[in-house]
């Protein structure tokens, strides 16, 4: 038995054990908690499980019924949160989806002008958590501040409200996923179709209809989001799944009656997802082999003001949050007793900040520590999982089930999910440690999405050449596949922390006494008002955020050019 194989045989019981502890068994503690079978195991155990209290279940049903009754027009509970997040996810594709192909077929295949400022601005801004874009657009045109940034009544209210705020926040994730599957057209067939039909005949026949799978992608990515979310529809009181999940786990009712609020998105989006994966691999591999350089379309004398004119709109509306918290933020002074308002400054602007600097060190250093090591485990697993998968099914359909799992299931799901897990370890539960599974959970899908194109294509010569030299599978990894692959992994753990910063519907339910995330720190702010106070904290949050943003996109960039060499 060689050592070789040893070492091959430990990672592969490791990446199990570590892919178990994070995806897989809080999902099947969630359904032994739906059917009976843990708590009857907690009370075999000794442990006493989390009952409501009799306030809290005379609140959430004054009866004490299950959570499936029909509501005033005649719909059960359920009939109607599944009414109400399919509006708000169809309102935001059919908001988002549109800008965003127009905006990907610009960046992406003409020369418009300052296309690569547009990118870097887009790139920025898919790092921007929802607390912080719930802070700035609401505080600014919504109801969660006292003063409007235009002086009207409030704009971004109700389900439009939520799906306007959803939209934004994944404009430059549309961009990018579909913005790659446009730019990956094979150019042959676009020079066959320009023969009989013109340019913009050709991107509707052949260009969009050769990257249906990444628009579709795309399309999945805004559901999983939007449905997934309970951090604006929960300020604007949307009653979606995802926020009645949250409600519902919050105030401690039972996993019986919230199964039923959290099992429907889960299934629905968790086989939308396999199916999305399975369609775009079957694209994939149907692709003709090409080498020619993608087509870029000219826009003759139209390339800049349409340039110009891209960049004024899609660069202030993704630089809005920075506009409306500075101005929140540099707005001081008012004394509401003789009836005089705040007026900005920028003294006032640095005072706030100096302020929000000191009250945010200790919540900002908590998430950055254990937010890089729930990054350092997603991209590990996800490391793992795409070299094992490279060559084997099973690992590849264990790596399809953990994206699926961790993307369709809602924030607040994953979070009560590891709380019922670990609920009969009280050293985990009680402890640091379930943030970095919560965080791990969320980040996970996209480190595989970043380095799984990576290992996937990694060039065989370089592993059959490393096998004549006497190398095994694991000598082949340590010495060939991990030196070329630091720069991927960089850009994977960059974005993995960012994230994990972020996130709050899982967070906020499984952090420990004595530690408050900086995402949590945020969201009990927004609740007391968009106030300079808050804008302040926000705007330093946002600071941090940019910056590992920036250096992911600086990383990715990197690993793309490896990739090419």
């Amino acid at each position: 038995m060689s050592r070789g194989w040893v070492w091959g045989w430990i990672g592969r019981v490791l990446l199990a054990g570590s892919l178990t502890a994070v995806v897989f068994w809080p999902a099947i503690a969630t359904v032994m908690e739906a059917t009976g079978v843990n708590a009857a195991l907690v009370r075999w155990r000794g442990i006493e499980s989390e009952e409501p209290s009799s306030d809290v279940s005379s609140a959430l049903d004054p009866a004490g019924t299950s959570s499936v009754i029909a509501d005033d027009r005649g719909l059960s509970r359920p009939a109607r949160l599944a009414i109400e997040t399919t509006r708000l996810v169809l309102a935001t594709e059919a908001m988002v989806m549109p800008a965003g192909v127009l905006l990907a077929m610009l960046l992406f295949r003409t020369d418009i002008w300052g296309r690569r400022a547009l990118l870097a601005v887009l790139a920025l801004s898919a790092f921007v958590p929802m607390p912080l874009h719930a802070a700035a657009w609401l505080g600014a045109l919504g109801n969660a501040g006292r003063m409007q940034a235009l002086g009207l009544n409030p704009i971004l209210v109700g389900p439009f409200g939520a799906a306007v705020v959803h939209a934004i926040a994944a404009l430059p994730w549309v961009v990018l996923v579909a913005g790659v599957g446009i730019s990956a057209v094979e150019p042959e067939l676009e020079e066959l179709a320009l023969l009989e039909f013109g340019p913009i005949r050709v991107t509707a026949r052949v260009t969009l209809r050769r990257a249906i799978g990444a628009l579709a992608a795309a399309a999945v990515a805004v559901a999983v989001l939007t449905a997934g979310d309970m951090t604006v529809t929960d300020l604007l009181q949307v009653r979606t799944y995802a926020e009645e999940a949250y409600v519902q786990f919050i105030l401690g009712r039972g996993l019986a009656d919230a199964a039923v609020v959290a099992l429907p998105p889960l299934i629905v989006l968790g086989v939308g997802i396999i199916l999305a994966s399975r369609a775009f691999g079957r694209l994939e591999a149907s692709r003709l082999a090409s080498t020619a350089e993608t087509r870029i379309w000219g826009l003759g004398r139209w390339r800049v003001p349409v340039g110009l004119t891209f960049l004024l709109l899609v660069g202030n509306a993704m630089a809005f949050p920075l506009y409306a918290l500075m101005w929140r933020a540099g707005r001081v002074g008012g004394r509401a007793m003789i009836g005089r308002p705040p007026e900005w400054s920028l003294s006032g602007l640095i005072g706030t900040l100096h302020l929000a600097a000191g009250e945010i060190r200790d919540p900002l250093a908590s998430s950055l520590l254990w937010g890089s090591i729930a990054a350092t485990l997603a991209t590990a697993m996800a490391f793992g999982l795409a070299w094992t998968g490279r060559t084997s099914r099973p690992w590849r359909w264990a790596m399809l089930a953990a994206m699926s799992i961790a993307l369709a299931t809602p924030g607040p799901v994953a979070g009560r999910a590891l709380m019922l897990a670990y609920i009969g370890f009280p050293n985990l539960y009680d402890s640091s440690w379930m943030l970095v599974l919560a965080q791990a959970m969320r980040a996970i899908p996209y480190a595989i999405l970043i380095v799984w194109p990576f290992v996937r294509m990694f060039p065989q010569d370089h592993l059959d050449a490393a096998a004549l030299d006497g190398y095994g599978p694991a000598g082949q990894l340590t010495r060939v596949v991990l030196p070329s692959s630091g720069k991927a992994l960089v850009a994977s753990w960059m974005v993995s922390i960012a994230l994990a910063i972020g996130e709050l519907p899982a967070t906020r339910q499984v952090y420990p006494p004595g530690i408050e995330p900086m995402s949590v720190f945020l969201w009990g702010l927004l609740h007391t008002g968009v106030e300079s106070h808050l804008a302040g904290v926000a705007l330093l949050m946002l600071a941090a955020i940019i910056t590992m943003g920036l250096a992911a996109a600086l990383a990715i960039r990197w690993a793309r050019a490896a990739d090419l060499r």
